[in-house]
């Protein structure tokens, strides 16, 4: 009798934790969704915010650093600290990035909008500039770090990179673009997509100011992919001609993988003379790397 009551109290208890359990995963599920679908890897930043000092010398750290300080609506200020702290932020706030162990981020999309082909070509955008392979294209969700998705909410803005495991999130709703040709939009969605990539693996905006963001607060479209990006008739005539990278995004990339759970040394031509161009337009990307 007593091996009954046991046996029935055993099975009370194991169905209230059950019931308790399965009710707070419902609950996480509506709070942040599907973690382990959209977002595999969780934001991650190096202990304190610290860049590797092993991997970059003291004259190189102030030349990155000289880059990406850029003027009133490009660069970043925040990041001259590096050059002294060695600490990878944007004023007290580390810098998070979605590249873990492997060094790579994986990328899986199911978006209409930015489409596999168009996240190919945005990997070789930051491939070609870091010289080796840092972005890739997966072809399942559960190969990925991040997963690129639509949703529908008139609330939002264009979608961008999330840091509460929803992935990179888009909302073609809610993008307007009448009066561009097929090209401008095509480019467009191209730079955002590659901008977003670009905070995915650890750069902050590039748009001025201790923050990135003058550009943006002072709506001053730009030729910076990392900034305030845009075509139509406020834009630089040179958007025009594409999505094209600048020494800035190479020096920012640079700075970034040095703060990676396992640090690189990327995009070292921005210690030399040359300066390839990575160019994006109307579906087609090439560069002046050999």
């Amino acid at each position: 009798m007593k091996a009954v009551k046991k046996l029935v109290f055993f099975i009370i208890i194991v169905a209230v934790v059950g019931g308790a359990m399965w009710g707070m995963t419902k609950m996480y599920a509506a709070m942040f969704g599907n973690n382990h679908y959209y977002q595999r890897t969780r934001a991650q930043t190096t202990q304190d915010g610290l860049i590797n000092a092993k991997l970059v010398s003291a004259k190189h750290l102030k030349a990155l650093t000289a880059l990406t300080h850029g003027t009133r609506y490009t660069g970043n200020t925040s990041l001259d600290q590096a050059a002294v702290t060695y600490r990878y932020r944007v004023g007290k706030n580390n810098i998070s990035n979605f590249v873990g162990k492997s060094q790579t981020l994986h990328l899986y999309t199911t978006s209409k909008l930015m489409t596999k082909p168009m996240v190919r070509d945005a990997a070789t955008f930051w491939n070609t500039l870091a010289g080796q392979t840092v972005v890739t294209v997966v072809d399942q969700a559960k190969q990925s770090d991040e997963v690129i998705h639509d949703k529908q909410d008139k609330t939002k803005s264009l979608g961008g990179q999330t840091y509460d495991r929803q992935g990179m999130v888009f909302y073609p709703a809610n993008w307007r673009s009448i009066g561009l040709t097929a090209a401008e939009k095509q480019d467009w969605h191209e730079a955002v997509l590659i901008r977003e990539i670009g905070h995915a693996l650890g750069i902050p905006s590039l748009g001025g100011g201790a923050q990135g963001t003058n550009a943006w607060t002072a709506g001053k479209l730009g030729s910076e992919v990392m900034g305030y990006w845009s075509v139509g008739h406020d834009a630089p005539a040179v958007n025009q001609q594409g999505v094209k990278s600048t020494a800035m995004d190479g020096a920012a990339l640079a700075l970034a993988g040095l703060s990676w759970q396992r640090p690189q040394r990327l995009a070292t031509w921005v210690y030399t003379t040359q300066t390839p161009v990575v160019t994006y337009h109307n579906g087609r990307i090439w560069s002046t790397v050999k």
